[in-house]
């Protein structure tokens, strides 16, 4: 026997070791793969699961809300302000593995850009935002920028803007020229960055339907917008601490006889509310989800108009 033909034997069962290691290897890789795949596909049934059922619950929260609004217009339909029980949070609502935590606050207590496109209301609505921008420091530029993305007229206004500006913007998008869905919008319009949004944003709102301001919920930036006459210091008087408590509108022209100023339009204004932002928090094994719902409240009755993941 020649030294090639006894050195043979070895040789193959060194390639047969080296492949079933190789088989092993990928057989180990395979096993691996499925494992990983069923865990992803057990957490993304549990993630669904649990987003189905935090969003029940938010319903749940919404159904809290509904009926604190509804009993309090039976009491009191004409008047809201800072002390009324749908003012006040729902307690926290124990559940397996977590709780459930809901407030109501008023939605209507901002200046609605949506009414700038309003061939009635926009001249008064344009003048009080021009007296918020000023309140805020901010560029006054901003009012035409705001009127030409939500107003249907394709042509900008003297500082505004239109398709030609966003365009020319990567990614580009052009003008909405229609009312906002959300006051998020806002921060496509030009010359809104992130610190002009975060400052203007408390102060304005875009609501699918028009309502008027209810006095006893407006920030002193609001109340100056009222007015050139109302200074920063008669606004702190006029809010009182955040617990105006206004019952009749009227009651500004008594307030602006006693402080001294001329009294503003009422046009726009009231003490009741119509709009509210129902927030609520579903906190589950340590992983919070926030939902918010707008509801509407008038004589009509209650009837929700959006619902979405988030803060209104």
């Amino acid at each position: 026997m020649t030294r090639r033909s006894r050195q043979r034997p070895g040789r193959e069962r060194g390639v047969a070791l080296l492949a079933a290691i190789v088989v092993v290897a990928l057989a180990t890789v395979l096993v691996a793969a499925l494992l990983d795949q069923g865990e992803q596909s057990r957490a993304r049934s549990r993630n669904l699961l649990r987003a189905e059922q935090t969003w029940q619950l938010a319903l749940g929260a919404e159904y809290w809300a509904m009926d604190a609004l509804r009993r309090d217009y039976e009491a009191r339909p004409e008047f809201d302000a800072r002390g009324d029980g749908w003012s006040q949070p729902l307690p926290p609502v124990p559940l397996p593995g977590g709780q459930l935590l809901g407030r109501l606050r008023d939605a209507g207590a901002c200046l609605d850009l949506n009414r700038l496109a309003d061939a009635a209301a926009a001249p008064l609505q344009r003048q009080r935002l021009e007296r918020l921008l000023r309140a805020l420091e901010l560029d006054p530029r901003l009012l035409p920028a705001i009127v030409d993305w939500i107003d249907a007229n394709a042509m900008p206004e003297t500082g505004g803007a239109e398709d030609g500006r966003y365009l020319a913007r990567n990614p580009a998008y052009r003008a909405a020229n229609r009312p906002m869905a959300h006051i998020s919008e806002l921060r496509l319009v030009d010359g809104v960055d992130g610190k002009v949004y975060e400052r203007l944003a408390p102060h304005v709102c875009a609501l699918p339907e028009p309502a008027p301001m209810n006095l006893n919920f407006l920030t002193p930036p609001l109340w100056m917008s009222l007015s050139d006459e109302i200074t920063a210091q008669t606004a702190q008087q006029l809010w009182r601490d955040g617990q105006a408590n206004y019952q009749q509108p009227d009651q500004l022209r008594d307030e602006a006889q006693r402080l001294g100023f001329a009294p503003p339009p009422l046009e726009g204004l009231s003490v009741h509310s119509t709009w509210f932002a129902l927030e609520a928090e579903v906190d589950v094994d340590g992983l919070p989800f926030q939902y918010a719902a707008l509801i509407r409240r008038d004589r009509a009755g209650l009837r929700t108009h959006v619902r979405l993941r988030g803060r209104w």
